[in-house]
């Protein structure tokens, strides 16, 4: 590829400002930190303003810009947070979170769910008035079928799976379509948030000849326990499952539908997904959908995007690099554009493989910890639109173990616990190396990136920090699905990644519980550790809030010492949008806008359908 000496300029001048980036990295070690409190005053949030829909009228498009393509709009065996956002207009669940106070209220379910006093039954009553988009009444026969395909094992739904491996049964209440009872064959602190809370699939479309019918819960939980095996004949299971994990059922418009306010009208690969109002919405009066149209259009290149939102091209635009937030967008009125920043319970994470030989002792994982000066980064990279974090629990939250020590940035710590690991230079090439299974191997390794330019930055200055202690790192870029299909597959030495917690009590069995580190499942980290399988385990089961939460502190601890991921930040959410929208509220959980909510006066209206 031939590039323009404009183009080798700002590549070259993007190359000098991180080199001396590092510099300032590199002398700053001894300088006093800031404290999460200070970061948190510099962070100007975007206040919640109050519902505004008075003489709110329907009509408009929202065009919103996305990095990637979503993975699958089949909710149950996907779980990219693309595609979560976008799933989240089509389908409904049982209970929904409200966005302010987080508590769960109905969603169509009529009502919160009776629960037995040993927390082993929960009965739920239905709504009657509530259709899917192609008119069908949505009843306990979806809810049940639903649960199936996320319990059937070949189904690919591990990162879901596990919320439901206790459920025992599911069944209709004296064979009421409208009341559905589940039983658990153990309690589970968070079952009244995963009960609820999973999208309710079409059984008319997705079993039209009732395969589904042929296996009861018995066998699925059967084949749950022999899967590793597959002693059993599970041929249909295995059937459905094909069916339902392929990308027929995912993307095309007669299989992806829902009873949400929107339903889908198209998907072209690469370039843009496109809901439309669903007319047949049940809720319309508790949850509007006042634009025709929501366009989820993708824009890999971040300047391209910048330039696309600054031409009104498109509506809204996650901003990903700080930068661009600060300095390329510091005056959004004179296109037209309004910012907002959304503390939200995300972070970041560095993930060390664990089967990789480099990462298998915790010692290293710590070096590689104090290798990493997230007060400059955040300083000079993030412009202090971050908070840095030791937890996986959100720093926000009361469940956070406050006592987990800070650990700084100190090189000479980081040497000291990669020699007494046995890293050390031998040969004297610069590179640290370790006899391993009778060979002399050289720490040398490459960081996964799944294109985000801003973590490729972080990454930068990382690669070169690791030469000062004799580690040689290097980085390659993927498109998001090889990304994503590389870390099920466990094919990688390292990568930088991020997790949207849930608004619900954390349960960190889905990424930290090492039966979740096979099939697919999101320990792709390959963490092992029966000590964290032991407190996560009774975690689970604990009825008592304070033991539970003594519980949880504990786990943190371990976690901590363990490095299976050395922990960032969580990221201030940035966004620029479209001044003519009204009722533009942003939310901290799940998703930062409603696009349903917003609306447009007729006279600024600008699509047409």
């Amino acid at each position: 590829m031939i590039l323009s000496k404009l183009a080798k300029l700002k590549i070259s001048l993007y190359k000098i400002s991180i080199v001396f980036l590092i510099s300032l990295i590199l002398v700053s070690c001894g300088r006093k930190k800031r404290t999460i409190e200070l970061i948190e005053r510099e962070t100007a949030e975007t206040e919640l303003i109050p519902i505004d829909t008075n003489g709110a009228v329907k009509g408009d498009w929202v065009i919103q810009q996305e990095m990637s393509d979503a993975e699958k709009l089949n909710p149950i065996v996907s779980n990219d947070a693309t595609a979560s956002e976008i799933a989240n207009y089509i389908y409904d669940t049982l209970l929904e979170d409200d966005r302010v106070t987080y508590e769960l209220i109905p969603g169509v379910a009529s009502e919160l769910p009776v629960v037995s006093d040993d927390l082993l039954t929960y009965t739920f009553n239905l709504r009657k008035d509530v259709k899917f988009s192609d008119g069908k009444p949505l009843t306990g026969k979806d809810v049940i079928f639903t649960v199936k395909v996320i319990k059937n094992p070949f189904t690919d739904a591990q990162a879901l799976r596990n919320y439901f491996s206790d459920v025992a049964d599911v069944s209709l209440v004296n064979g009421d379509p409208y009341i559905v009872q589940f039983k658990m064959s153990k309690p589970y602190f968070r079952a009244l948030y995963s009960l609820g809370g999973f999208e309710i699939l079409p059984k008319h479309i997705l079993d039209p000849e009732n395969l589904t019918d042929k296996f009861d819960f018995a066998k699925l939980n059967l084949a749950e326990e022999t899967f590793a095996n597959a002693q059993e004949d599970f041929g249909d299971l295995r059937k459905h499952a094909d069916f339902m994990n392929s990308q027929e059922v995912a993307r095309d418009p007669k299989y992806v539908i829902g009873s949400g306010p929107y339903k889908l009208e198209e998907w072209i690969t690469g370039q843009r997904v496109v809901l439309s109002r669903n007319e047949n919405y049940w809720n319309k009066k508790s949850e509007p959908a006042y634009p025709d149209k929501l366009v989820f259009k993708t824009i890999q290149d971040q300047t391209s995007a910048i330039t696309a939102a600054k031409n009104g091209e498109i509506d809204i635009m996650n901003v990903v690099r700080n930068i661009d937030f600060v300095e390329n967008l510091k005056n959004p009125e004179q296109f037209n554009l309004e910012k907002a920043i959304v503390a939200r319970p995300v972070y970041l994470y560095i993930a060390w493989n664990a089967k990789r030989p480099f990462f298998a002792d915790r010692k290293v994982r710590m070096a590689l910890s104090h290798c990493v000066d997230r007060e400059t980064i955040i300083n000079r990279i993030l412009y202090g639109l971050a908070v840095p974090i030791q937890s996986h629990i959100y720093y926000k939250s009361e469940l956070l173990n406050t006592d987990l020590e800070y650990i700084p940035y100190d090189l000479d710590k980081a040497k000291q616990l990669l020699n007494e690991a046995g890293w050390s230079d031998t040969d004297g090439d610069g590179v640290i190396d370790k006899i391993i299974d009778g060979k002399k191997v050289d720490f040398s390794f490459t960081f996964m990136n799944n294109q985000n330019p801003e973590r490729g930055s972080v990454l930068l200055v990382l690669v070169n920090t690791l030469k000062y202690v004799g580690i040689k790192a290097n980085i390659q870029d993927f498109e998001w699905s090889v990304f994503l299909d590389k870390q099920d597959r466990h094919e990688y030495d390292a990568c930088i990644g991020g997790w949207v917690l849930s608004a619900s009590p954390p349960d960190p069995f889905q990424i930290f519980h090492s039966s979740q580190s096979r099939d697919g499942g999101s320990n792709y980290i390959s963490y092992d550790n029966p000590e964290s399988d032991r407190l996560i385990e009774e975690y689970r089961i604990t009825a008592d809030e304070n033991k539970r939460r003594e519980l949880l502190m504990r786990w943190q601890r371990v976690i901590y010492d363990d490095q299976p991921y050395t922990f960032l930040w969580s990221p201030a959410g940035k966004y620029v949008y479209q001044k003519r929208f009204r009722n533009a509220r942003w939310y901290a959980y799940p998703y930062p806008n409603k696009s349903n909510e917003w609306w447009v006066p007729t006279a600024d209206q600008k699509y047409k359908n």
